[in-house]
């Protein structure tokens, strides 16, 4: 009997292995041959298998709005170089927004996506979609929500992916004395936790142009009221809500973003000399909340923000 239930193993093993190596259009029909094979096609696991084989992993996601059809659509590149051709996506259905689409990030091959309305986690390989309704959030009379961040990761310790909003809201037109919601969208539950938290401080949000999320901790960059960097942490598994001291940025800096890079929280500010100027400073958190400068870009002219990848 203990060999009949190793030689079962060995065969689903092998058969997972044999499925992750395949691209998405295989195994959409796959999906069809028992409901076993399509349960484990939309397994978290499975997913993150299938996004991590080399063949399968996309690399530069690009939305644009056609002005013809007046709808967004969507391109994946492939290769880092950017040198083979993209796969591009028209008529979604369930993905065409009304607004534009805030990025939550890519994270295992699924892409999320928002609008005011409602958050979609998409996933191009399979084609598919789970279109999640936004709750309204209960706060108080004569209060506007004032502060907004979001991201979507992953709780390493269930295999289950999340969504995440943090809220601040209070009085309008008064951002000294803000109250703290967050809203945690379980995938696998389809549902949604809400929960006040004590949290004193008063921030802005930088909304980053990639996904943060590392070691089941996503990080948001945030400056305080005296314009010091605060990064704002949340923990995916524990739902805990934390903060990291940014590095010490000098007073004239203009902007920042915070990106992952070796396996690193990094930061990039730049400064404005002048109207055309800028000087580009990036930052790498080693241990929590010890920053290292390592290095200065410029001047360089006519540039926006800058992306990095690892």
């Amino acid at each position: 009997m203990a060999d009949k239930n190793n030689n079962d193993h060995m065969i689903e093993d092998v058969i997972i292995e044999i499925l992750s190596r395949l691209p998405g259009k295989s195994l959409m029909r796959l999906r069809c041959v028992c409901k076993y094979w399509s349960t484990l096609i939309r397994n978290s696991s499975f997913i993150s298998r299938h996004f991590h084989h080399h063949s399968n992993n996309g690399h530069l996601f690009v939305q644009h709005y056609d002005y013809s059809t007046k709808k967004y659509t969507f391109a994946l590149f492939p290769d880092v170089t950017l040198a083979n051709p993209w796969v591009e996506y028209h008529n979604l259905g369930d993905l065409q927004m009304p607004t534009e689409p805030g990025f939550l990030g890519i994270l295992h091959g699924i892409i999320g996506l928002w609008d005011w309305y409602r958050i979609v986690l998409w996933n191009p390989a399979i084609r598919e979609f789970r279109v999640v309704p936004i709750p309204n959030p209960n706060i108080p009379p004569f209060s506007s929500i004032q502060r907004r961040l979001s991201g979507f990761g992953y709780d390493p310790i269930t295999n289950n992916y999340k969504v995440v909003r943090i809220l601040g809201y209070g009085e309008h037109n008064c951002e000294l004395q803000l109250h703290w919601l967050v809203e945690v969208y379980n995938l696998y539950a389809n549902s949604w936790r809400i929960f006040e938290v004590d949290f004193p401080v008063t921030c802005e949000e930088h909304n980053s142009l990639t996904n943060t999320y590392m070691n089941g901790i996503y990080y948001w960059m945030t400056t305080t009221n005296d314009d010091l960097v605060l990064i704002i942490t949340f923990d995916m598994d524990k739902e805990i809500l934390g903060d990291i001291p940014g590095p010490p940025l000098p007073n004239n800096y203009y902007y920042g973003d915070i990106v992952l890079h070796n396996n690193s929280i990094t930061l990039i500010h730049w400064d404005i000399e002048d109207a055309n100027e800028r000087f580009y400073g990036i930052w790498v958190m080693k241990e929590k909340g010890f920053w290292t400068k390592e290095l200065t870009i410029g001047p360089l002219l006519g540039f926006g923000r800058m992306v990095m990848y690892s």
